[in-house]
């Protein structure tokens, strides 16, 4: 059973930086457009992302111990 939580909390850190970097590309493809506010946008989700999956991470690694 924990091995099995070891596995789904990788995931969810794992998916977290899938989606950073999927926010990030989309901040890249809008840079220079002029869509002020889907930029924001854009970079408010990349940066929370971010966070939620070094959040995750730490959890995981400090849940080792």
């Amino acid at each position: 059973m924990e091995s099995t939580l070891n596995y789904l909390a990788g995931f969810v850190s794992l998916t977290f930086m899938g989606l950073s970097a999927m926010y990030k590309f989309k901040l890249d493809k809008l840079q220079g457009t002029g869509k002020i506010p889907n930029i924001i946008s854009a970079r408010q989700r990349q940066i929370m992302f971010f966070v939620l999956a070094v959040l995750s991470a730490l959890i995981i690694f400090i849940s080792r111990f």
